[in-house]
């Protein structure tokens, strides 16, 4: 009896520590822009999602594309007269990269607008998200979340919502069917199975 107590003690120890290394590798905003070096201009273009993962589930390639684009000195202007009053703590120089969800190309009778305000440090923004045109417009409208941009392998974006702790994987080219080895590896090791 004693030995399947001590058995049972050493199984909870083990499943505790295992859960310790597990929390530890959520994802959180700090470890993901840590040492990143990353220009705006980085972003600037089509991408396609590769892989996503949440803070619950795993998930995998999927047909979607995103768009960036920069934010020019007369859309900022447009903006902050069309809305400035409804958004707090804007620092509208900083407005310079606009997302959405789908791209362009896509036909879709339902985008998602999001213009990104840069924060300190690079990679760091501040999201506003644009209500749709029909919502009477006020403070509660224009949601505001820290992202985090940067580029793995020189090749992809990796996109992070701290809000809702989803991490994204994007890639020039629209996924395949089989991700290559190399992409599973790199997978692999942005998001470790957990135990």
């Amino acid at each position: 009896m004693a030995h399947i107590l001590r058995l049972s003690i050493l199984v909870i120890v083990y499943l505790y520590i295992v859960a310790a290394k597990s929390y530890d590798k959520q994802p959180n905003c700090q470890e993901f822009s840590k040492n990143v070096t990353f220009k705006d201009s980085e972003a600037i273009g089509i991408w396609h999602l590769l892989h996503f993962k949440t803070e619950k589930t795993k998930g995998s390639g999927e047909s979607h594309c995103v768009q960036f684009t920069n934010v020019g000195e007369q859309e900022k202007k447009d903006l902050q007269e069309r809305i400035g009053q409804y958004v707090e703590n804007m620092n509208w120089d900083k407005l310079l990269i606009k997302m959405q969800i789908p791209c362009s190309s896509v036909k879709s009778n339902k985008t998602r607008d999001y213009y990104l305000e840069k924060l300190e440090g690079d990679g760091s923004y501040r999201t506003l998200q644009m209500p749709s045109p029909t919502a009477k417009l006020d403070l509660a409208q224009f949601h505001r979340y820290p992202m985090r941009l940067k580029l793995v392998e020189g090749q992809y974006l990796a996109m992070m919502d701290c809000h809702e702790k989803f991490v994204f994987l994007l890639g020039k080219q629209p996924p395949t069917a089989d991700l290559d080895d190399r992409i599973k590896k790199m997978i692999d090791a942005y998001w470790p199975d957990e135990l």
